[in-house]
């Protein structure tokens, strides 16, 4: 009886020593566009940035990447935000196609999430007379050309196959601005888009992120519209993630 006494005391002092599992650490990358480029805060450090100062940010904890990113407890692994870029090759300034979604998916580390967030400029990119220029084309989901990945379904369907085959261990998600630059494009070309963003995400199971009401000053999300993207961006996480 006193041997069993000593063994159940060994074993209790035994388990409270061992620690539990320590939760995983959840890394995200951003592959995105002014929306999300803060200076200071891109990787790498040579992409363009807006200059959020002028509407009142002042500081990278105001972006929504930060808020989701505190919210959540997650660790930024890279944020590869260009302003300007489009996710398609159309070089619409003889600049800014080599800058494009395409050319900067592959660097992207190897996080547990990665969070797309793009598409307006395609929407609202134009050469100086104010008519949108960059083509949506056709649905096409292999054997792209080079022509074709200057349109923007074709770019996108590239964009969702490379990062399912080569960023397998991560969670995919698309951010779409519901308002994609209505007031410079026409309600029809808005459309247009968002349908085949949409339709693009389901045939990848991509889960898409309609975000909706986001406050702005000079078409880019201000302090509030920051604010607006988290709170939707963590709301449509939670079933995912939720811890």
């Amino acid at each position: 009886m006193k041997r069993l006494v000593v063994l159940f005391s060994l074993v209790a002092l035994l388990s409270a020593c061992v620690k539990p599992d320590k939760p995983k650490e959840i890394r995200f990358s951003i592959l995105g566009d002014s929306y999300s480029a803060y200076e200071g805060a891109v990787d790498p450090d040579s992409n363009d940035v807006f200059p959020y100062d002028t509407i009142g940010l002042t500081g990278a904890e105001q972006m929504w990447w930060y808020k989701v990113a505190n919210e959540k407890g997650w660790i930024l692994e890279k944020n590869n935000s260009f302003s300007g870029s489009l996710v398609c090759n159309y070089d619409y300034v003889h600049y800014y196609g080599q800058y494009s979604f395409l050319h900067r998916m592959d660097n992207l580390g190897h996080p547990d999430v990665i969070f797309v967030f793009g598409a307006t400029n395609d929407a609202c990119a134009h050469n100086g007379n104010h008519n949108p220029i960059v083509p949506l084309g056709d649905y096409v989901y292999a054997d792209w050309t080079e022509e074709q990945l200057c349109t923007f379904r074709p770019a996108l369907s590239y964009l969702f196959d490379y990062l399912k085959q080569n960023q397998p261990q991560a969670k995919l998600y698309f951010l779409l601005d519901m308002d994609l630059g209505s007031g410079s494009v026409t309600l029809e070309r808005r459309d247009a888009f968002v349908e085949s963003i949409h339709h693009i995400a389901n045939h990848y199971n991509v889960e898409c992120v309609d975000l909706y009401e986001i406050h702005k000053s000079y078409w880019h999300p201000n302090v509030k519209g920051q604010e607006d993207i988290a709170r939707q961006v963590v709301e449509a996480i939670a079933a995912d993630f939720n811890v």
